[in-house]
């Protein structure tokens, strides 16, 4: 009787045993799929903020007042302007940085020099600057004495003596009481 009970003692620890492997195995399957999850989520989180950055004109540090000089040498490539701005501390990646001057097609019209740059300056307004189609000083005027305008697409239905501008070709209308015959189309 005694080699029974330790017969099935035996069976039942084989058992519980195989039990044991087979939830083992679950678990470490489970722990590798949750594993795998996170790393496409991190990977899709990373790339959508890149993209972002790249999309999106930012600065490293709005409220900054810093100005740093950044020189800029001769015959440099995309990767060694962004990395020259990014060891400054004017652009928080310099990944984006080079993807911005490719993406905006302006790696050769960037010019060799010093320039007076910010950590408060967005992407648009360093690659403005470092490819001469801006200052520092023009950049701060600029803010100071910007005044909110109505825009061309608002100006085209405004039938005033100021109108929307120039005009274009062919367009010989002018109002003779502000505007009023509009409709007639009498001079």
């Amino acid at each position: 009787m005694k080699a029974y009970t330790q017969e099935s003692r035996r069976k039942k620890a084989i058992k519980t045993e195989n039990r044991l492997r087979v939830a083992l195995y679950y678990a470490f399957q489970l722990f590798v799929d949750v594993i795998i999850i996170l790393i496409f989520v991190r990977a899709f989180s990373a790339s959508f903020n890149f993209a972002h950055e790249i999309f999106y004109d930012s600065a490293k540090n709005i409220k900054s007042k810093e100005i740093i000089e950044v020189t800029i040498p001769p015959d440099s490539s995309t990767s060694v302007i962004a990395s020259t701005l990014y060891d400054a501390g004017v652009v928080k990646n310099k990944y984006v940085m080079i993807a911005k001057i490719k993406v905006n097609e302006v790696g050769g019209k960037i010019k060799a020099g010093n320039y007076q740059l910010s950590p408060s300056m967005k992407y648009s307004e360093i690659i403005a600057i470092i490819t001469g189609g801006a200052t520092a000083n023009d950049n701060e005027e600029d803010k100071k004495t910007q005044v909110s305008t109505v825009t061309d697409a608002t100006e085209i239905h405004d039938n005033s003596e100021v109108g929307a501008g120039e005009g274009s070709e062919g367009d010989d209308f002018t109002p003779e009481d502000g505007g009023d015959d509009a409709e007639s189309g009498e001079e």
